[in-house]
């Protein structure tokens, strides 16, 4: 990532020292003479929760599409979680998938995906970003309050922050939004009497409780995680137990409608006892609890339509969740934040010499936008399986509906079919492969067999 091509300005502001937010700010660093990176959190070079981000105590799954992306971006991640002790896996053949159907069959897969904690995963990544950007200061302990805005202009010329009991004020040439799905920016751009931009809402209504354990020694165990789960319906539940660091597991069960998985030991095991399979309570029951149980409730996916907003600043990107968030549920924010981020670095990248941030804005936005759009109707098409979920329906077309239910339902028949899903599910084709002539035709063959 070098640019011959003169600086876009002095400085750009990233608000969030995220996945999101350090992906972002390598995408800058070629781009500006000097990036800085605002972080609610104090960091250092351990691997520790950030405060600021309760989801750190979950399940988090990186798609192999993502990693590529963050690896394409930071060279060298992929290596550095493995070096710092990230479970690899062979997701057909080491971990065991369990639904109201029975176990699924084993298989061996060609993707390797690899487990480990949210904060291991940062840590790794911040210091790769470290190593490869001479230009970044990353300022922990800082709280943004709000935006600096040059009316006249309508552009965003820096931001207001707390720090060390002090407010101050950066200016910028660009500020980068990665504070995350907290609507920090409705906040900032209502106050400086700016109507933010329209909202797309789907409400799922979900809760997930997660805690890490030691499991008991058991040399008969066959797998190294663990997925099961009810099919889509009124009170459905779920659970992964999935390898990570240290030797460890982490465990995240879910539910809907107010079916929420307790936080207290006891409630914790009682609600994976009703899932298809007892496996994920009876290793808990037996397990080392290393950590509280954490719970969260997600109540919407939210896509934030900053492409169409006619009076958006200049000078102010969003990326990550602050563009748009999803259903934690199937593993797509961490992919993304890094697609999201390489749109940002392909936008200044391609730009010409003459341009500036003000033409390079809306052209991200776009960009943004369609990236966005497999994920957003990825999630919303898995969601809207369940009764509980509100919103527009119109999304996802019943006939696409039914017709990818059958897709599902012939992947257990036909591996071609299975690996390509698998493949898409992990951005790693495009989503139209599901629809095209030959996925059809092999779809009506599978299910036409006994």
């Amino acid at each position: 990532m070098t640019s011959a091509k003169p600086p876009l300005g002095e400085r750009a502001i990233v608000i969030g020292g995220s996945l999101a937010g350090m992906l972002s700010a390598r995408a800058l660093t070629d781009h500006f003479t000097e990036v800085v990176v605002l972080e609610r959190d104090k960091l250092d070079s351990t691997a520790a929760p950030r405060m600021s981000a309760p989801q750190s105590f979950h399940l988090h799954v990186l798609l192999k599409g993502g990693e590529n992306a963050i690896e394409r971006l930071a060279p060298g991640f992929r290596k550095a979680i493995e070096n710092s002790g990230s479970a690899t896996l062979n997701p057909g053949q080491e971990f065991r998938s369990v639904s109201d159907l029975g176990t699924a069959e084993p298989f061996d897969s060609p993707m390797r995906v690899h487990g480990q904690s949210r904060w291991l995963l940062e840590a790794c990544l911040r210091q790769q970003v470290i190593d490869l950007t001479g230009n970044m200061i990353l300022r922990g302990g800082t709280t943004v309050r709000g935006l600096l805005h040059d009316a006249a202009s309508n552009q965003i010329t820096g931001v207001r922050f707390d720090a060390d009991g002090e407010t101050s004020e950066l200016t910028a040439s660009l500020v980068v939004d990665a504070s995350g799905r907290g609507e920090g920016a409705v906040r900032w751009l209502n106050a400086l009497g700016i109507k933010p931009p329209e909202i797309e809402t789907v409400k799922v209504d979900f809760a997930y409780a997660s805690t890490f354990v030691r499991l008991a020694d058991d040399p008969e165990r066959e797998w190294k995680g663990l997925v099961v789960g009810n099919l889509p319906r009124e009170g459905a539940r779920g659970a992964v137990l999935m390898p990570i660091e240290g030797g460890l597991h982490v465990c995240s069960a879910g539910g809907r409608a107010g079916d929420y998985p307790p936080d207290d030991r006891d409630g914790f095991i009682e609600f994976l006892r009703a899932l298809p399979t007892p496996t994920i309570a009876e290793e808990i029951e037996r397990a080392e609890f290393v950590r509280p149980i954490s719970r969260m409730i997600y109540p919407a996916n939210r896509l934030r339509h900053y492409e169409r907003s006619a009076n958006l600043p200049q000078a102010f990107l969003p990326v990550g969740d602050a563009f748009c968030s999803f259903n934690p549920t199937y593993g797509q924010g961490m992919s993304c934040a890094a697609f999201l981020a390489e749109a940002l670095a392909e936008t200044l990248s391609a730009r010409e010499a003459d341009e500036g941030v003000a033409e390079l804005g809306p052209r991200y936005l776009n960009k943004a936008s369609d990236a966005v759009q497999f994920p957003w109707r990825q999630a919303n098409f898995h969601d809207f399986l369940y009764p509980s979920t509100e919103g527009d329906r119109s999304i996802i077309p019943q006939e696409e509906t039914q017709y990818r239910l059958q897709l599902q339902m012939a992947t257990t028949r036909d591996p071609v079919l299975r690996d390509l899903a698998a493949a898409v599910q992990h951005f790693l084709e495009p989503s139209q492969r599901l629809f095209d002539d030959d996925t059809r035709a092999r779809v009506a063959a599978a299910l036409a067999t006994d």
